[in-house]
This record gives C-alpha cells, structure tokens and sequence, in this order.
C-alpha cells in the first residue's frame, strides 16, 4: 500500500501543493495524511496515524526530507524506525536518498553504511538551518512592514480620516501609495478610487 504524509509549520500555511505531487505521483487522496504544526517535535497526530498503519512493504512518500520534521536527530530516528519496519521512503523532491542512502542502511554493513548516515546528517542539518533561516526572514518582515504601518492580526478599518492621515504621508514623500495599498490590504485600483473619493 502507498501513503502519504505532509505537513506545514503554521495554519496559515497551504498543503495545497504538496497534497497535489502526492497525487500527481500516485498516492490516493483517501491514504494522505498531514499535519499542520511545527516540525520541532516528532508526535504529530496525523503521522502518528500513519506510523500505525504502515506494515512491512508499505510505501510512504513526502515531497521534501524536512516535511517529516527538521529536528535532525528525531527525523533519523524516523527513518530508521521506516527502514526496520521495512518500508520503503521516497521523496520526491531528493530521488538520491531512496536510491543510495536508504539503499545503503537497510544493508547495515561497512563503510559504505557511515557513508550514507554522513550524507543523510547533512542533508538534514542543510534543512534545520533553513528552518532558523525562514524563521528569522519571518521575524525580520514583519518588523519592516510594522514600521511601514502593517497591522497584523485583526483588518484595520479604513475610515476616510485613516485613509487621508496616510495620503498626506504619500504627498509628504514620507511613504509610497503602494505601502498604503500594503497596509490596507487594498488594490492598486481601490487606492486611486479613495483618493478620488476622498481627495477628490
């Protein structure tokens, strides 16, 4: 039997597109399973799931290494537990850890077996930093677009006095009308349409 499994780090996230390489691949859409939280811990309640169900010559495949977890250490233990149990892990978007690091510790033998722990270390370190990396990226963004104006969280309410305290920025050069449009949450055209509304 094939599964999948997917996850996003944040509701707010879409699985959208790796739901759609699953299917595209062959997965059935009633055996995807998936997640919504943080990678940091392992027990997650749709792959716990799936973790029950997986019997020895199943099939899981993910879209990308990380979407099992970005812990490192936990994510390997994982890999490990799918190869004792006999099951075969393909990512699609890392072909070469199917066809020789899993290849190469389901033997369980020799140098070539360091090897491939190596390279799979590696390739999971490469994902946990990217992790801080976007992290950080997030964190820095939403600092710059609160500086600009952006409200997070509940739509701000643009009043005509909010609207022109903002326009006479605009006209001050202190900001452009497209930060405006970013902070409202509005289009290029429905900016023009208050300032014709309300500036006239």
């Amino acid at each position: 039997m094939m599964y999948g499994y997917c996850r996003v780090s944040t509701k707010n996230q879409s699985l959208t597109r790796q739901v759609e390489a699953l299917l595209d691949y062959g997965v059935k859409y009633e055996n995807i399973y998936s997640d919504t939280y943080t990678g940091v811990q392992i027990r997650r309640k749709g792959l716990n799931e799936l973790r029950e169900l997986l019997n020895s010559g199943d099939i899981l495949v993910i879209k990308e290494i990380d979407r099992l977890g970005r812990n490192r250490n936990q994510t390997i233990e994982l890999i490990k537990e799918l190869i004792a149990k006999d099951i075969d892990l393909i990512v699609l978007d890392t072909p070469y850890l199917k066809d020789f690091i899993i290849r190469e510790l389901k033997k369980n033998e020799g140098f070539m077996e360091i090897m491939a722990n190596t390279l799979l270390a590696l390739i999971l370190e490469v994902a946990e930093q990217e992790r801080k990396k976007i992290l950080v990226r997030t964190s820095e963004g939403k600092e710059k677009a609160k500086k600009r104006g952006v409200v997070f969280g509940r739509k701000v309410k643009l009043t005509k006095e909010i609207f022109l305290e903002k326009y006479r920025d605009v006209v001050d050069k202190k900001i452009s009308p497209k930060e405006v449009q970013e902070i409202f949450s509005i289009s290029k055209q429905s900016y023009y349409n208050y300032v014709k509304k309300y500036v006239g």
